[in-house]
């Protein structure tokens, strides 16, 4: 954890500052030699009054491996654990089966054999830039909400060295996020909830989310504390699950998979990602071989785009995806209005929504307004 991080945080419990104390530090690398001087508080010295660069630059290369942040207000005290802030209400944070077995699948499914390097490219990003014509990272601050194992967050601190990333995940996927992102001084890594984000309100210039609201327990409340953290004029993009009520190639065998998941879900995690071990070469064959020979020639390219699995690329390819759509114990799908009036509740304005061909969803934007800023301020929902 670096000390710029602290400025940029408050607890989820009270929103109050918080103080660092008992930490332990070493030296961090800076592969890019890049400055990210505070603005308001200085935790290196404990002052308000910003350093000179060259003290700047001597926290930049320091890194907090151990510690505690004390709330200002209510005391509440928050771990940092191998270097990574836990920002969650600890006491009651993990004490909901839905919660806990969801935190319990994708630490599985993020800290196993997801821990690419730093220089692999995943897709998402990109796909959704293409999808949408615009970019996703803007400004000089934004979060990835829901990062997961942290290819996303990689690959936008890499291109744009100079914005800072805040990477949030409720899983132990911070620490392959820590891992893929070592060396970057533009990276912070911090483990805690979309529903309830530990960032100052009004931080950040970008906000992206890539197929997370869709699991968590209130997808309202995750996008309402997204938007809670932009600027105004601040963009948030998205990719939510859909609900293929128009695509029968889809609507019928996610009407089986829903069916099977009454008794998947309940399966241990271990268990059933052996299972999709297991089921992923048939998967790859049945959908993602046909759809990829159609995808070939004109007449048949519009079904390829309908077929479910369509993605696969090798034998073992959708394993993650099969371990995530029957194993997470929450699974919220979306029509075009559905959307649509998700976005409207949360009153951002210059929306786009677009469907992604690589993976059946919705990829949307919006803006945050002026006027959700003033609500905000008033309390008013």
């Amino acid at each position: 954890m670096k000390y710029r991080l602290v400025e940029l945080l408050q607890c989820v419990r009270c929103q109050g500052g918080l103080d660092l104390c008992n930490v332990e530090t070493r030296l961090a690398p800076n592969a890019s030699g890049q400055i990210f001087p505070c603005e308001r508080y200085c935790s290196l010295d404990g002052t308000t009054t910003i350093p000179a660069p060259s003290r700047c630059a001597e926290c930049v290369e320091t890194e907090i491996v151990t510690g505690t942040l004390r709330c200002r207000q209510c005391r509440e005290e928050f771990h940092i654990v191998h270097s990574v802030p836990w920002l969650f209400k600890e006491r009651a944070g993990l004490s909901g089966s839905l919660l806990s077995n969801t935190v319990r699948l994708y630490s599985r499914l993020w800290s196993g054999g997801h821990r690419a390097s730093a220089h692999t490219e995943p897709t998402h990003v990109g796909a959704v830039e293409e999808t949408l014509s615009e970019p996703v990272v803007r400004g000089q601050i934004g979060i990835d909400a829901g990062s997961g194992c942290g290819s996303d967050t990689a690959v936008m601190a890499r291109r744009h060295p100079s914005v800072e990333v805040v990477s949030l995940d409720m899983s132990e996927g911070v620490y392959a996020t820590q891992q893929r992102t070592e060396g970057m001084p533009n990276v912070h890594v911090v483990r805690g909830s979309v529903l309830s984000i530990p960032l100052r309100s009004e931080v950040c210039d970008f906000g992206y989310s890539f197929g997370v609201l869709h699991h968590t327990t209130d997808p309202l409340q995750g996008l309402k504390e997204i938007v809670r953290v932009l600027k105004p004029g601040g963009c948030v993009s998205l990719y939510l699950y859909e609900d293929h009520a128009d695509s029968p190639w889809k609507a019928i065998p996610l009407k089986a998979v829903t069916a099977l998941r009454r008794c998947t879900v309940r399966l241990n995690t271990r268990v059933l990602s052996a299972l999709c071990y297991i089921l992923s070469p048939f998967v790859v064959i049945a959908f993602s071989v046909p759809a990829q020979i159609m995808r070939r020639f004109g007449a048949t390219r519009a079904i390829a785009d309908q077929m479910p699995f369509n993605f696969g690329t090798t034998l073992f390819s959708v394993h993650g995806d099969l371990l995530d759509r029957f194993g997470a114990p929450i699974e919220v799908r979306y029509s075009r209005e559905g959307v649509a009036e998700l976005l409207r509740a949360c009153q951002l304005t210059g929306v786009s929504i677009a469907k992604l061909k690589t993976l059946a969803g919705w990829v949307v934007s919006g803006l945050k307004s002026v006027a959700n800023r003033a609500n905000e301020r008033e309390g008013r929902p």
